[in-house]
């Protein structure tokens, strides 16, 4: 349960709280219905459910209030999720960066290369980099599936 105190943004209840005596209590889980009251603190419902995308919810002191996004308030979440797509989108590319290089000294040194088929590589390279251009929504990416060339190498 959420508990407003003074009508602050609520939180769950201290390991301490001060009643009105001076006198404080520290433990929750033999607070009384009358202290926690006495300490200025209020029972607040869960928050409601609400579109993320569109919505977002605010305390305002009593109640909880469903709001919608400004358009400005929507574009910047965009852009923050696909600045996280694309971290990942590049963290990932760098694993078959390595793989690639690896791949390509065993060749020019003459000895068995550790990558089957690095062609299942290269096209996971490029479908990770079309990710930006094939979607223009961040929350319908869909993650290619990585080829079985980007397990670990186990060196003998």
């Amino acid at each position: 349960m959420l508990y407003s105190h003074n009508n602050q943004y609520p939180t769950q209840l201290p390991n301490r709280i001060r009643l009105s005596d001076g006198s404080t209590r520290t433990d929750p889980s033999t607070f009384t219905d009358a202290e926690i009251a006495d300490a200025g603190y209020v029972s607040v419902s869960d928050p409601p459910e609400y579109d993320s995308d569109t919505q977002k919810i605010n305390w305002n002191g009593t109640a909880w209030e469903v709001v919608s996004l400004t358009q400005e308030e929507i574009d910047r979440l965009i852009t923050i999720a696909w600045r996280g797509i694309r971290d990942e989108r590049d963290s990932l590319l760098q694993k078959v960066d390595e793989k690639i290089l690896r791949y390509q000294s065993q060749v020019r040194i003459g000895i068995t290369t550790s990558i089957d088929n690095i062609s299942d590589l290269d096209n996971y390279a490029q479908a990770l980099r079309d990710i930006p251009s094939t979607y223009s929504n961040p929350n319908d990416v869909e993650w290619p599936a990585p080829p079985a060339s980007l397990e670990p190498c186990q060196d003998p």
